[in-house]
């Protein structure tokens, strides 16, 4: 049995899970392929193993010890606004960041997500927030403010420090540019929605709507 406390780092190198599973580096080759296990590519193009990855792997096994109990989580989020951003690996990167400035990190959840900084219904965020008042969180980090939310980041960071948890922020300031696509895709998203709810009223209530919108 594998303790799950043992998992301190949110990726492994192959040789690694190798070892710890007692097979070769290319029978975990095999099973990235087919599925069985998710990997990511390092910026010097190396194949890491994800954490939660092998974690569910092992637990279908039967192989996973569960020793975690009241431990409380080092989380990192991690959010892009849409699915081309993800596919070029800014979701990963943002975890990668979190890594290389903090160091070595023990009972890590990594949380990541694609959606509008504007949504404050995100299923990781919910779900974060969810965890913070079962006080199962020591702490938050993310690479700039808006990863979390692209406002109201104080009313959070308030309910969480009264949970005793704090939210470690990388960076001040992102860049410019990736600012202004990104707001581009939250209100392109939020006119999105209003367009649908159009559909589903009354003329009455979507000449109110759309007076709305104009007003953005």
């Amino acid at each position: 049995m594998i303790k799950l406390t043992d998992f301190n780092k949110p990726y492994y190198k192959m040789k690694e899970v190798a070892s710890l599973l007692g097979v070769t580096s290319k029978t975990i080759q095999n099973y990235v392929n087919s599925g069985k296990l998710t990997a990511i590519r390092s910026d010097g193009g190396h194949r890491l193993i994800e954490k939660q990855s092998l974690i569910n792997y092992l637990d279908s096994r039967g192989m996973l010890l569960n020793d975690l109990g009241s431990v409380k989580k080092n989380v990192i989020y991690a959010r892009v606004s849409s699915y081309e951003q993800k596919e070029n690996g800014d979701l990963d990167r943002q975890v990668m960041r979190v890594i290389d400035f903090v160091g070595e990190l023990t009972n890590i959840v990594v949380l990541k997500e694609v959606g509008s900084g504007l949504n404050d219904k995100r299923r990781q965020l919910l779900k974060l927030i969810s965890m913070v008042l079962n006080d199962e969180v020591s702490k938050i980090y993310v690479t700039y403010k808006d990863r979390l939310t692209r406002f109201g980041f104080n009313y959070l960071e308030l309910v969480f420090k009264s949970k005793g948890v704090d939210i470690i922020v990388l960076d001040s300031f992102e860049n410019e540019k990736n600012i202004e696509n990104e707001l581009a895709d939250d209100i392109l998203s939020l006119i999105t929605g209003y367009s649908e709810k159009l559909h589903e009223m009354s003329s009455g209530r979507k000449k109110k709507l759309i007076s709305e919108i104009e007003s953005l």
